[in-house]
């Protein structure tokens, strides 16, 4: 697309088509004050449009709107060019009742899965079809009728064969999804691996037009891959590792020649797609590197009790968010999964996919959903709530200590969340409430201490 004032086009073609009012949502800001980078994303008529990001708001709003255009384009071109012949155009308001005679006509049963989200001013409606076996993105809309009949037009976009949205594949030939190619070589300079396994990698890689550098995380195109890019992007938190878009590319060329031989061939190589997700940068340094550090050291590190303290308060921070929006971490809270920004804020990102193939952790991920060693005696059986995050953290919590006096109350909050029993650990936010009584109880000793000595 060619440049100009985005923000203008994506104006005017609101007006002449009658959408109504472009509105942007401002995210949060990530990295450190000297090198902010800002995200906005265009939301029209009910619908959310791609990340945008930049040096300044600004930028960042030129490109959310530079990024609806084009989706908006893809979608009206190539109806009018590459509809197969036997399809007639389908006017607005049309595509649910098109999806009902789909269902008919190929004998597939169709399922509309409603959902609603808290929005920037008000709770927004969400909306996405199963079909036969294949389960399609969520979309947005003003009403719950707007957010059907948008996802019914997702639905006939892809079968169609006019839309780059993912979905997983079940008995459809290639023809019929279309998949973006050669996006990572044409719009990202690749600079190193971050880490990489059977299923995938990380890699760091700049941005060739924002002179930024992101983790672009490659994994083998499946069902499990998308849950993640889904939970992934319904989560928007400080110590949350932060996602920004993702796409699809086909293996060939891209993955011989940038992700290598330990991705998994399939026995026809030319059907293999791969699932490319962009999310924020962030310290090489885990969590088990850290903890690995300090146990190197002197057990009367001074220091010890009170970074420990921060780092898990922030965690259960992340950990009670995650579960306000009705998920459970499960292997996300291990300390081979915890992050640091760069600028020091600890982050929760599940980068189980991609742990090296010589690396410890990775054999300990291939039995269960979790990490065994980690693992709440509940999880075993299958049968779990959102406690069952609480016994891991528990044991992380130790592992940040190391050594504890008898009677100590951290000794005493750790017995808390490793009960046996998931009723008898403390819910997520009151946990976050007695880590903020201790920490303050260490900040006031601390001052005794040292006005003892002066």
């Amino acid at each position: 697309m060619e440049t100009g004032n985005y923000v203008a086009r994506l104006n005017e073609y609101a007006q002449k088509t009658r959408c109504g009012l472009v509105q942007y949502e401002e995210l949060d800001p990530v990295g450190p004050d000297h090198d902010r980078i800002f995200t906005q994303r265009a939301v029209l008529n009910g619908k959310v449009y791609p990340d945008g990001v930049g040096r300044n708001k600004k930028e960042a709003k030129q490109n959310a709107a530079k990024n609806a255009l084009e989706r908006l384009m893809k979608n009206l071109l190539p109806e009018a060019q590459t509809a197969p012949v036997h399809q007639t155009s389908i006017t607005q308001g049309k595509y649910v009742c098109w999806l009902n005679e789909y269902s008919q006509k190929n004998r597939v049963a169709i399922k509309a899965v409603e959902t609603t989200k808290p929005g920037t001013n008000s709770s927004t409606h969400w909306c996405r079809f199963v079909v036969g076996d294949e389960e399609y993105p969520d979309v947005s809309g003003k009403t719950k009728k707007d957010a059907k009949e948008e996802a019914a037009k997702l639905v006939y976009d892809i079968i169609s064969g006019t839309s780059t949205q993912p979905i997983r594949e079940s008995n459809g030939s290639d023809s019929e999804h279309s998949v973006n190619l050669d996006r990572f070589t044409s719009e990202y300079n690749p600079m190193e691996c971050l880490g990489s396994g059977t299923f995938g990698c990380v890699y760091k890689a700049r941005d060739k037009v924002l002179k930024r550098d992101f983790a672009v995380k490659i994994v083998r195109w499946e069902e499990k891959s998308l849950r993640e890019v889904k939970t992934l992007s319904d989560l928007s938190h400080p110590n949350i590792i932060r996602y920004y878009t993702f796409w699809m590319e086909d293996s060939g060329y891209i993955i011989q020649s940038f992700v290598c031989s330990y991705l998994p061939r399939s026995a026809d190589n030319s059907s293999a797609k791969y699932l490319y997700i962009q999310m924020e940068l962030c310290d090489t340094e885990t969590l088990k590197k850290w903890i690995k550090q300090k146990n190197t050291r002197s057990p009367q590190d001074s220091n010890r009790q009170e970074e420990s303290l921060n780092i898990t308060q922030q965690i259960v921070t992340g950990v009670e968010y995650i579960h306000s929006m009705n998920e459970a971490c499960k292997k996300a809270s291990f300390p081979a999964n915890i992050l640091f920004g760069l600028d020091r804020k600890v982050k929760i990102g599940d980068f189980g996919l991609v742990t090296r193939d010589d690396d410890d952790d990775l054999r300990e991920r291939t039995l269960f959903t979790g990490t065994p060693s980690y693992m709440a005696p509940e999880q075993i059986k299958r049968n779990y709530d959102r406690k069952v995050d609480i016994f891991p953290l528990g044991l992380m919590y130790f592992e940040l200590l190391w050594k504890l006096s008898t009677g100590h109350k951290s000794e005493q909050i750790i017995k808390s969340m490793l009960c046996e029993q998931p009723e008898d650990r403390p819910e997520a936010s009151t946990l976050r409430a007695e880590l903020e009584k201790w920490a303050q109880t260490m900040s006031t000793q601390k001052m005794l201490q040292a006005n003892a000595t002066n």
